[in-house]
């Protein structure tokens, strides 16, 4: 891979990543019926809509009936976010740009000396990756951290 490909990942990854805790009175913000992930201090996911968020528990509706979490046992709660699809597609995409140019670079490099190249064969190295991993990265619903335990 590329220096400039993995420091275009590398970026696009940090800015996702929050830098500190935020407080529980965002929490307050949140509507009943939203999509949430809570994870608990022991790294337990509960997956689900919101039900309700008081001064001291958070109570998500999960598959399995509805789990009510301690303040204190809360490390994350993350919200649904449709505005992450499209950073989700960019990573997706720049991963597929960083596989092709690693393979045109070696397997296809191989190949042109060996046995020649049709045109399309090049253009197919760089847009099937792009084309799978942008997919994939669109395809995984996003989420936005809206609470950490400090």
């Amino acid at each position: 891979m590329s220096e400039f490909a993995s420091r275009v990942i590398l970026v696009l990854l940090a800015c996702g990543l929050p830098l500190c805790g935020q407080s529980w009175e965002t929490l307050r913000g949140l509507k009943p019926g939203e999509r949430v992930k809570v994870q608990d201090s022991a790294g337990q996911e509960y997956s689900g809509t919101l039900r309700t968020v008081s001064a001291d528990a958070i109570s998500v509706e999960t598959g399995k009936g509805e789990v009510a979490i301690e303040k204190a046992k809360v490390r994350t709660v993350k919200v649904r976010s449709s505005g992450r699809r499209v950073r989700n597609l960019v990573i997706g995409a720049a991963i597929g740009v960083a596989i092709g140019v690693t393979v045109d670079n070696t397997l296809g490099t191989y190949m042109r000396n060996e046995a020649g190249e049709e045109a399309g064969t090049r253009a197919a190295t760089y847009i099937a990756p792009i084309a799978v991993f942008g997919g994939i990265g669109a395809a995984l619903p996003g989420y936005r951290t809206i609470y950490r335990a400090r």
